[in-house]
């Protein structure tokens, strides 16, 4: 669930719809995140371009990315990032399903695959999706089992699980660990670090600075944060409501056990508190 800021908190949750949009709507900036969170060896991005909505899919279940980008990097290639900024229901099954519509929705009816551009996801969590022997920003592509060769590139994962960045403000070593600091240590902050060597995320932190927000800037941020609380509060009586369905199951097999063994409906409505009516309509079945 999205957190609520304690009294006296300076900074707003980054990883919020509004405020993420608001944080990376910049591009020079969100330029300098993609480019820290990209492996070492892939060619930095030279450019990018928000993608209008209508040029791509309909999303399964009505659930978009956040941003939708069309990178260009210092060797010309061009591909789709596809910004995702928190888990959901489930969500590995969903990001995958939108990752295949981005990559197929390019794909004019009867015309050239060649052209068609690699689709990356990059998704921020607050919350842990892998084992803990998967790091905190984790790569994910197709690879030939015997050679350990990349040959399919159409479609790429990197997850950024922000409850596994645990260093602390003097490890920090280069601009990824900044970038991360920051999304994952927003709550308690009351400064950002001393020696902050990137003036981009200096001015991450200026954007969210509570005091930078205007009433009607601050009503969004809160808006999309109760609705993504009533949301989560859905999923979770959702679940108890199924758990809740299936101990009724569970009771009503032992029912139908104890029955064939000549327990009496009285005492198997002791031990499983089902209606006795109910049990001795088992009875008649």
């Amino acid at each position: 669930m999205e957190k609520i800021e304690p009294m006296g908190t300076r900074y707003l949750d980054p990883t919020n719809d509004v405020a993420f949009k608001r944080l990376f709507s910049d591009k020079p900036r969100l330029k300098d995140f993609l480019n820290a969170i990209f492996p070492a060896d892939w060619a930095p991005i030279a450019d990018l371009d928000f993608i209008p909505l209508e040029e791509m899919p309909a999303v399964f279940l009505g659930r978009r990315s956040v941003f939708d980008l069309r990178c260009t990097d210092e060797t010309g290639k061009v591909y789709i990032v596809e910004m995702q900024n928190r888990s959901q229901d489930a969500f590995l099954n969903r990001i995958q399903c939108y990752a295949s519509h981005a990559y197929v929705a390019q794909a004019v009816k009867g015309g050239d695959h060649r052209n068609l551009m690699p689709v990356i996801v990059l998704s921020l969590t607050s919350d842990k999706l892998f084992e803990d022997d998967v790091p905190c920003v984790s790569y994910h592509w197709d690879v030939e089992q015997t050679t350990k060769k990349r040959l399919l590139m159409a479609i790429s994962y990197i997850f950024v699980e922000l409850p596994k960045f645990k260093k602390t403000e003097a490890e920090l070593q280069d601009i990824r660990d900044e970038w991360l600091y920051f999304f994952a240590n927003w709550e308690h902050l009351k400064a950002p670090p001393e020696d902050l060597k990137d003036p981009l995320v200096l001015s991450a932190y200026e954007t969210m600075e509570q005091f930078n927000w205007t009433p009607g800037q601050y009503d969004a941020y809160f808006r999309m944060r109760l609705a993504i609380e009533a949301d989560q509060h859905e999923i979770e009586r959702s679940e108890e409501k199924g758990r809740a369905e299936g101990r009724v199951e569970e009771k009503k097999e032992i029912a139908h056990n104890l029955l064939a063994r000549g327990m009496n409906p009285e005492e198997i409505a002791r031990v499983t508190n089902l209606p006795v009516e109910e049990i001795r309509k088992f009875q008649e079945v």
